[in-house]
């Protein structure tokens, strides 16, 4: 059936392919879904309240109120039961790798995320913490508490210097919580706040140092010390910005990057500019028994200048080879 996709000059019959013609629908859909931003449309949010809805008899999030999203969360919808649209976004999201993923985010975006069932975080370590309670019906009822920022902001209340951790507390933020959302015990809920923020993995706690907090101010710095050509610096900014649908990656494979935070400060504040050759070469390049090449170069006779011969396992090409020499050039020389 495959050739009768073909064009006619290839000996098919031009054919449309229906079912890679849906699927293409279907990831555009599901593309307008993730998109969090001020656009997102009316009938996406209908689709989180019927994805919420389906859910399997086993489903480990029983209140409704938390279950936000699918794929912002651990849980997962009852495929079968879902209208046909939904069932073909969750069918093509499974099917091209559809993940979050990055090496660091902005916190607008951390603090967007649901805080309950957290996709990042330890399923049964946040799943206990979200167990039927009258702290965590207080959270959802009295506070609206539905993303981090929202438990961040009530982590804060603690902090306040008139604030003491007992039940009485008569400091102006507990009083606040008392009279005007109803809370009846709000150091038990600030508490509560904490340990649910404690269970994200550095990547994605909005508390503590991230990338986003110098490296602007180190690729100014970089534009600004004296290097000749500004257009030639490398962007080293690494942090993912904007809303909750920047950090979905599609057709992905392998493992998603570590949940560790990562350090990009510069350990010298003084840029040094040091400028390297690279080339690639290759004997009878084109032939089954070509040999390929990659060398970098700096000057005469300096220390890291370096050839190697392309492994067996790499193609054997001009290309390759020059591939490999800018590899060993920006990852081996310090």
């Amino acid at each position: 059936m495959k050739y009768l996709y073909l064009p006619v000059e290839r000996g098919g019959l031009n054919l449309i392919d229906l079912e890679s013609r849906n699927e293409a629908i279907e990831l555009t859909w599901l593309r307008a879904y993730l998109d969090f931003g001020p656009n997102r449309p009316l009938w996406a949010e209908v689709a989180d309240a019927l994805y919420a809805h389906h859910i399997p008899k086993n489903c480990g999030v029983r209140d409704v109120r938390m279950r936000i999203n699918p794929f912002l969360q651990h849980w997962k919808p009852k495929v079968t039961s879902l209208p046909d649209m939904l069932k073909g976004m969750m069918t093509v999201a499974a099917k091209y790798g559809l993940r979050v993923d990055g090496l660091a985010f902005g916190r607008e975006i951390l603090r967007q995320m649901p805080i309950w069932d957290h996709a990042q975080t330890d399923m049964k370590a946040v799943r206990k913490l979200a167990t039927a309670s009258a702290v965590v019906t207080c959270l959802c009822k009295n506070h609206n508490v539905r993303t981090v920022g929202d438990c961040e902001q009530l982590e804060m209340r603690m902090m306040n210097v008139n604030h003491t951790p007992t039940r009485t507390c008569t400091c102006a933020g507990c009083e606040y919580m008392i009279v005007m959302e109803g809370c009846a015990n709000p150091h038990r809920c600030y508490a509560r706040a904490k340990q649910l923020l404690d269970t994200l993995p550095p990547k994605w706690d909005p508390r503590g140092e991230h990338p986003e907090d110098y490296e602007d101010a180190q690729q100014r710095t970089g534009l600004t010390a004296g290097i000749r050509d500004a257009d030639s610096i490398f962007d080293r900014r690494v942090t993912t910005r904007g809303s909750m649908g920047e950090i979905f990656r599609i057709f992905t494979e392998g493992r998603p990057t570590p949940n560790t935070r990562l350090d990009m400060r510069m350990v010298s504040e003084d840029p040094i500019e040091l400028i390297a050759a690279t080339d690639g070469s290759c004997k009878r390049n084109g032939d089954r028994n070509a040999q390929a090449g990659a060398g970098v170069f700096i000057a005469e006779g300096h220390q890291l200048n370096q050839s190697v011969r392309l492994p067996a396992a790499l193609d054997q090409s001009n290309q390759t080879g020059e591939m490999v020499a800018t590899y060993l050039a920006t990852t081996q020389i310090d």
